[in-house]
């Protein structure tokens, strides 16, 4: 059994066990929508690895074909837009940004040299999704910085999204980097640079909750199992 594959793979077992956890508890603990789509991201990337580490057990070798894994892994980025949409709200009446073209082109080539190792289907499905899931992703943090330099009274809230989006487009950027990395596979050892990539990506299922708890904090409001409301007269008062 591949040692290096076997230990990096239960770390991830860890951490997006632990993030759907952690959010499933305050998901039932303050009822917001938002935790329910980090647990399902998170569980069912969980599901995905446990089928990997138990084919790495039983079999001991990494999985040839690996279509049930990629359902889970898909699902998780499909998840993870909706809670960028979640968390974004309703968007400012702006034109969209141009820089915003260069993502499907990133997407799409990377999409194409990776078609070289096959599995089309697959390969098409993850640059559909992965331009969705960066397109919003950008998107939300420009209109923050829009609202910023317009000293938008939603400015306090604009920045605590800020670190979700940001562990988002992180998590992105070590999918991308592992995959292109995997394509050299350089065995079971230390020297493999996908091994890395890999640990980076399961880190961000730690940063989710607390990046996702900063960005439910709006102004004079926590709505983190105690929800603060504004009475008639300006003072604050806490619902226990």
């Amino acid at each position: 059994m591949p040692v290096i594959e076997s230990t990096d793979n239960i770390i991830q077992l860890f951490t997006t066990g632990f993030c759907a956890g952690l959010s499933a508890y305050r998901a039932f603990k303050t009822g917001r929508h938002a935790w329910v789509l980090l647990f399902f991201a998170a569980f069912v990337y969980f599901l995905a690895d446990i089928y990997w580490q138990l084919y790495l057990v039983f079999y001991g070798e990494t999985p040839h074909y690996s279509y049930i894994p990629d359902a889970g892994w898909y699902a998780c980025y499909l998840f993870l837009i909706l809670l960028v949409n979640d968390i974004r709200g309703r968007r400012d009446k702006t034109p969209y940004n141009r820089f915003l073209l260069l993502i499907p082109v990133f997407t799409v080539g990377m999409c194409v040299f990776y078609l070289q190792f096959g599995d089309f289907i697959g390969n098409i499905l993850a640059a559909v999704l992965m331009s969705i899931l960066i397109r919003v992703t950008v998107d939300a943090l420009i209109q923050c910085k829009r609202r910023e330099l317009l000293k938008n009274d939603a400015l306090h809230t604009d920045r605590n999204r800020n670190g979700l989006y940001i562990s988002v487009l992180v998590f992105c950027f070590a999918e991308y980097a592992a995959w292109t990395t995997s394509c050299f596979w350089m065995g079971d050892t230390f020297a493999n640079p996908y091994f890395y990539f890999d640990t980076v990506l399961s880190f961000t299922f730690l940063i989710f909750p607390y990046a996702l708890k900063s960005a439910l904090k709006e102004q004079g409001k926590v709505t983190d199992g105690y929800e603060d409301r504004n009475t008639p007269d300006g003072k604050v008062a806490q619902n226990d």
